[in-house]
């Protein structure tokens, strides 16, 4: 009777302890491969206008940073909308990165990626910044800008140029629409 107690006792507190120690490298193996499967595909002939569309967003957006550097120095509470921001631009940047790119644009879109690992050294040091004091946050906000150049990065200026050579009216289509959607977020927030 006193052996089949202590199985009873011992098999729960065993189960329970070993639920706990499985292989902690599992997780980011998940993410990686998630990851890898979440890559876009799109045409050539949608190549240019998504990747127009990705550029604009991240311009239009990155903007709004230098009006939540204002807020942090003013100590007003509306420099956090900074780190929703910065969000935005995060993910602008992971879409231009996790698109299965056409053969015909695979140089253009080095091109892309450049910026993109550029341009992630500004983003990347404001949403680890979300929390800190706001004197702290207004230094790394101003020493992120210049990895917050949008479309006057060179790599994007060149980029953009190779893709409009071949239809110049994609960008001004883009362009509109990203500029009335951006009109109609303002107005509605």
């Amino acid at each position: 009777m006193k052996t089949t107690k202590l199985i009873a006792l011992t098999v729960p507190v065993l189960l329970l302890f070993g639920c706990g120690l499985g292989d902690k490298n599992s997780t980011p193996k998940t993410e990686e491969t998630s990851k890898a499967m979440l890559k876009t595909t799109i045409s050539e002939t949608q190549y240019p206008s998504y990747i127009y569309e990705q550029l604009l967003e991240f311009n239009f957006n990155k903007d709004d940073i230098i009006i939540g550097l204002g807020y942090a120095q003013k100590g007003d509470e509306k420099y956090k909308e900074v780190f929703k921001t910065v969000s935005i631009l995060d993910e602008a940047l992971d879409r231009m990165e996790n698109v299965k790119v056409p053969d015909k644009y695979k140089d253009t879109h080095k091109l892309i990626l450049e910026g993109v690992e550029d341009a992630r050294k500004g983003t990347k040091p404001i949403l680890e910044a979300k929390g800190k004091d706001v004197k702290e946050v207004s230094v790394v906000i101003a020493n992120s800008f210049p990895h917050l150049l949008g479309m006057d990065r060179e790599q994007w200026k060149e980029a953009v140029y190779q893709l409009a050579k071949e239809n110049k009216d994609d960008f001004s289509k883009v362009y509109d629409k990203k500029v009335e959607e951006h009109q109609n977020r303002k107005s509605n927030s």
